[in-house]
């Protein structure tokens, strides 16, 4: 009797280990990773917003300001700017760079993505910039919530001090 429960135990215990690496490999595809080119956009082209670019705010917001890396943010929020973009965006200011989020609407840039057949109703996508406006980050379905775990992927952009300072303010479950 002993060896029957032994062995339903260990028959337990494989077909769990098996769900939950299935489940790791799925949320490992969902989750938001670089890319080097996402349908009409290529790392090294132009961003969308760089400084003294004319954006679609209202003045004294109406001009990209000069910052030390740039984050455009398409089909996500309906429009913000920088911290009013919530958790990601409180982030990238501390960190010394300029984010604007966009719903796809009329005369929003899209680096050609509706042309190139996307459904940008239901794709987002986040594009980081160096302080000269090259695409340095392409990242297809990721959110402004995802910024500070993608800033992760673009430390060089600030100092070691500043990104490790900016880190510290995140609430804990960010860190």
């Amino acid at each position: 009797m002993n060896r029957y429960f032994t062995r339903k135990i260990k028959i337990v215990l494989i077909f769990s280990t098996i769900v939950f690496a299935l489940v790791g490999v799925l949320a490992w595809q969902k989750y938001p990773f670089g890319a080097k080119n996402y349908k009409t956009i290529s790392l090294g082209m132009q961003a969308a917003e760089g400084v003294g670019k004319h954006t679609v705010w209202a003045s004294p917001d109406d001009v990209v300001p000069k910052s030390d890396f740039y984050v455009y943010v398409l089909g996500d929020e309906s429009m913000c700017i920088g911290s009013s973009c919530g958790i990601g965006g409180y982030f990238v200011e501390c960190l010394g760079g300029y984010l604007s989020g966009y719903k796809i609407t009329g005369d929003t840039f899209d680096y050609g993505l509706r042309d190139a057949g996307v459904d940008m109703d239901k794709q987002t996508i986040i594009t980081i910039a160096d302080q000269n406006a090259k695409i340095i980050g392409i990242y297809p379905g990721a959110r402004i919530k995802n910024l500070p775990y993608l800033m992760r992927n673009h430390r060089n952009l600030v100092s070691k001090e500043r990104f490790k300072k900016c880190s510290d303010l995140l609430p804990r479950w960010w860190k």
